[in-house]
C-alpha cells in the first residue's frame, strides 16, 4: 500500500517542478527597454471589497454609478474604478483617502505575458523597502490600491510579505504608451 502511494507523490512532485521551470521561464517574455522613466506610487488600503470581488465590465460602470451615487460619502472613503485590464474587466475599489505609501519610484522592467491576455507587467522597486514589507505584512489577504501617477491601476490581494521593496502594476498593452511614453516594444 505504501508503495502506491509513493507513486501518486512522486508524479505531483514531478508535475509541480515543471510547472515552477516553466512559470519563471517560458511564459514570460521581456517585452522592451524602459530607461529613465520614473512614477509617482501611491498605496491606499482597500476598506471594502464591493459586490463579491468589484469585478465588473467596462459596460457596467454607468449602471453601477448612479446606484452608488446615491449610498452616503464619507470624506475618508474614496469609491473608484481601476484602469480596465485587455479583456474589458475593470475593478470598483473602495479604499482610504489617506495613502500608506507614497514614493518616486523608478520603472525597472517591463513584461508581457500571455496568461495575462493583452496586459504588460511592469515592474518598479520602493527605496523604502523596509516600509513595503511591513505594509505587505500587515495585510496578507487584503488587498491594497496602487497608484501610478494619480491613477488607480490595481487592487491586488496581498498573498504573503515582500522584503525586497518590489512591486509591479499590469497595463492593458493598448494603454501601455500612456504610462511609459518612450517604451521600445519589441515585436
Amino acid at each position: 500500500m505504501k508503495r502506491l502511494l509513493k507513486l501518486p507523490a512522486l508524479l505531483v512532485g514531478i508535475v509541480l517542478a515543471v510547472a515552477a521551470i516553466a512559470c519563471g521561464k517560458s511564459f514570460a517574455t521581456k517585452t522592451g527597454k524602459v530607461e529613465g522613466t520614473e512614477w509617482n506610487v501611491t498605496v491606499k488600503r482597500v476598506v471594502q471589497n464591493i459586490d463579491g470581488n468589484g469585478q465588473y465590465t467596462v459596460a457596467d460602470t454607468a449602471r453601477v454609478n448612479k446606484g452608488l451615487n446615491e449610498l452616503p460619502h464619507s470624506p475618508d472613503i474614496i469609491i473608484g474604478w481601476t484602469i480596465p485590464s485587455a479583456d474589458g474587466k475593470i475593478w470598483l475599489v473602495a479604499y482610504d483617502n489617506e495613502s500608506i505609501l507614497n514614493e518616486k519610484v523608478k520603472v525597472t522592467e517591463v513584461y508581457s505575458i500571455p496568461s495575462y491576455g493583452g496586459n504588460i507587467q511592469v515592474s518598479f522597486k520602493f527605496a523604502d523597502a523596509k516600509k513595503w514589507e511591513t505594509i505587505t505584512q500587515e495585510n496578507i489577504g487584503k488587498r491594497l490600491a496602487v497608484f501610478v501617477n494619480g491613477q488607480l491601476m490595481n487592487a491586488p490581494q496581498v498573498n504573503s510579505e515582500i522584503t525586497s521593496g518590489n512591486c509591479s502594476v499590469s497595463i492593458p498593452a493598448y494603454k501601455i504608451h500612456d504610462f511609459l511614453p518612450n517604451l521600445d516594444l519589441e515585436d
